[in-house]
């Protein structure tokens, strides 16, 4: 479709929160990527059910985007509706020992929330750069905790723009995965339930958090999170500082010197730049200690099968 039959498509959207042929660099914790044919900031779910049934009648692909960490964007951008969960989709409130957040509240401020509401068990989640819902979808986890500990039950929309809700065990919860992670259904909210702590406490161990990524990630450089997955009885990234890769660099994507498990963005790299330093490290690893390196990241948007075929 052109841009022109988007704009028809669409035209019952605000032009404060519908955007075409739109820049997704300022979107993605990488600072790359391409554009998106349509971009929705949605304020509430009517938006967003409007923007599916539009989409569905007119066989256009749609894309969610929470706070744009651990994906990759292609240079050449997403086609058809990428909906971007984040600035306008945040309601959240406090009920006793519970918060019930939509899913594009930043794991930050409910961490900061629970904190002044002297309620423990966000603490880990403080420094995670993510949304609740991309948190949920892969099972977010810091410093022993994992989001499969707090999550009480959580609602969606199915294909059919139903509206359902999941509760705790029907989650599936894993290492870095959950049942959304199919990515056929779009969380909209959960209910976390957290527990009575001390307000002073909380805090500490908030600052204690911090001082420990400042220390040892590069919060200095963007970054989509840990590259790769913890292999089996493995640290990535270990392995990947034994293969001689820490602070490797091309063009201007590299491994952070700060921490070999984070692929980083030196201040101009392209996605494909960035691409093509994953796979360096996966068969490097591959060909010095015969272990298959499996990305955290999600590469997003028009890739080609050449592209990416190393993940494979």
């Amino acid at each position: 479709m052109q841009a022109l039959d988007y704009q028809t498509l669409f035209s019952s959207f605000s032009d404060k929160k519908l955007f075409f042929d739109h820049s997704l660099k300022k979107f993605t914790t990488f600072r790359v990527g391409g554009n998106a044919d349509v971009l929705l900031l949605p304020s509430d779910l009517e938006e967003i059910q409007l923007a599916l049934d539009i989409c569905q009648h007119n066989d256009i692909p749609v894309q969610i985007l929470g706070r744009g960490s651990n994906v990759l964007i292609s240079d050449k951008g997403i086609r058809g509706l990428t909906i971007y969960m984040h600035s306008n989709f945040n309601r959240v409130e406090v009920k006793g020992n519970k918060i019930i957040a939509n899913a594009g509240v930043s794991l930050a401020s409910l961490a900061a929330l629970a904190a002044k509401n002297s309620l423990t068990g966000l603490e880990f989640a403080s420094g995670i750069p993510g949304s609740l819902g991309g948190a949920i979808l892969m099972n977010a986890s810091s410093y022993d905790s994992e989001m499969k500990n707090i999550v009480q039950n959580s609602i969606y929309m199915n294909k059919n723009n139903e509206i359902k809700k999941l509760h705790k065990e029907e989650h599936q919860f894993a290492y870095r995965k959950s049942i959304y992670s199919t990515g056929n259904n779009i969380i909209l909210s959960a209910e976390l339930q957290l527990e009575d702590g001390n307000r002073f406490d909380i805090y500490d161990k908030i600052a204690d958090f911090q001082v420990q990524r400042r220390n040892s990630q590069p919060l200095e450089k963007h970054s989509g999170g840990s590259a790769f997955k913890r292999p089996t009885g493995y640290f990535a990234g270990k392995l990947i500082s034994d293969a001689g890769l820490k602070g490797y660099r091309s063009q201007n994507a590299g491994v952070s010197e700060k921490h070999a498990g984070f692929i980083v963005n030196h201040g101009n790299a392209t996605a494909s730049e960035i691409n093509a330093v994953f796979k360096h490290v996966k068969e490097e690893v591959k060909k010095q200690f015969d272990i298959d390196l499996e990305p955290e990241v999600k590469w997003l948007g028009d890739w080609t099968e050449e592209e990416i075929a190393w993940k494979l």
